[in-house]
């Protein structure tokens, strides 16, 4: 491929799998026939009880497997981390699959960029149960040229909708595992972690065109990168925390960032509280709030305006 670098990219394909034995297949296979050759496929059977591990077998040393008792995505996606011996870790999920010429965009704009970047993201064709169209269109998010590198990514991950999928992005495996890969604190949200994590104040570089298909396959509820339920205590638990860590990296003078993270951890927080709550947890709801209060004044003032505001417009209609 000419206009790859002399030493081109090693890419180490990353692709964790559980219960997958009818599709893990078409992931794979994505990644053998892209345009530039990947330098390794190594799929994390994360202790499937079905044929997912057969399926994997069945081609040969094309495909390092991985085999491990079952811990989710996080700890999956880790041990194919730290097991990866190229310089790029290029995210998969089994129920999802590439377009031919991915790894071959990713190439040219690592080149284009001497691989400054810590992360490289392409555009992602969303399921149909997903709403069926492109992740960048939906988070109103373009660039104008084949990529585009910011020196600070902030801007672009605190956006209110993101335009990031672990599927579709390529991380800088040595910086990836300098920071202690995957956060497995987190259940979920692990994604949107790192991607903070990794563009705060850091550089990222994003990549046109459709990189990954997402399919809606599998319909067991068993997806590894989705828009998680957000109707749950787990969700917003792992929110708290999230939001918690990632304050740890806002640089002390970027105030604006400061006072966002804030206040969506303090949503969270509140969120959480209010599913607590209806759970019959109640003792734990007024640490929750106390806390909110002291992170976000105004998140606390707006929440309750608003719940005042609803049951006011409901009395009237009564």
């Amino acid at each position: 491929m000419g206009d790859c670098p002399l030493q081109a990219p090693r890419f180490s394909v990353v692709i964790p799998a559980y219960n997958r034995e009818a599709i893990v297949g078409r992931a794979i296979q994505s990644a053998l026939d892209q345009s530039f050759a990947p330098f390794e496929i190594l799929v994390v059977d994360d202790g499937s009880s079905d044929r997912t591990v057969e399926v994997v077998e069945s081609y040969g040393d094309q495909v390092t497997l991985i085999k491990r008792e079952n811990g989710g995505a996080p700890a999956a996606r880790n041990s194919g981390i730290f097991a990866a011996t190229g310089e790029w870790i290029a995210f998969l999920d089994s129920d999802d699959y590439w377009t031919s010429d991915h790894l071959k965009r990713m190439a040219v704009a690592i080149e284009g960029t001497e691989g400054h970047a810590e992360y490289y993201f392409a555009d992602i064709h969303m399921a149909e149960n997903e709403g069926g169209l492109p992740q960048w269109g939906r988070a109103e998010f373009s660039i104008d040229s084949d990529f585009e590198m910011r020196e600070d990514g902030t801007p672009w991950v605190l956006r209110k909708r993101v335009p990031l999928l672990l599927q579709a992005s390529v991380f800088h495996r040595e910086r990836l595992v300098a920071a202690g890969g995957m956060w497995e604190v987190l259940p979920m949200r692990d994604d949107t972690h790192v991607f903070l994590r990794h563009g705060i104040a850091k550089p990222i570089c994003a990549v046109a065109g459709i990189g990954t298909i997402q399919t809606s396959d599998d319909q067991s509820g068993g997806r590894l990168t989705t828009t998680i339920c957000n109707t749950t205590e787990r969700y917003w638990r792992c929110s708290i925390l999230m939001w918690q860590d990632l304050l740890n990296y806002v640089p002390a003078e970027d105030r604006e960032s400061c006072r966002l993270l804030k206040q969506r951890l303090s949503t969270s927080r509140i969120r959480f509280a209010v599913k607590a709550a209806k759970a019959g947890r109640v003792w734990c709801v007024p640490h929750h709030l106390i806390l909110a209060s002291l992170g976000s004044p105004g998140t606390v003032l707006g929440s309750v305006a608003r719940k005042i505001g609803i049951a006011s417009q409901e009395t009237l209609t009564a």
